[in-house]
């Protein structure tokens, strides 16, 4: 791969990465905003999130090898 491509490909990588992150925290502060009391998430249900994530990065990495 050139490093046109590759800085291209890490760019949108990137600020692809940085919007979902910022959607996911909106979604996250608007539905604690709605309930006018505590997050829309519980420290359970974030760990599960967090750990979804994660297993989608093993999931892209071993795409990646094949």
């Amino acid at each position: 791969m050139n490093k046109t491509t590759k800085t291209i490909v890490l760019v949108v990588g990137a600020l692809v990465g940085a919007f979902l992150g910022y959607r996911a925290a909106k979604n996250i502060v608007d539905g604690a905003e709605e309930q006018a009391d505590r997050p829309a998430i519980s420290a359970e249900k974030g760990l599960q999130l967090g750990l979804t994530a994660v297993n989608a990065f093993q999931q892209i990495n071993k795409i990646r090898r094949s």
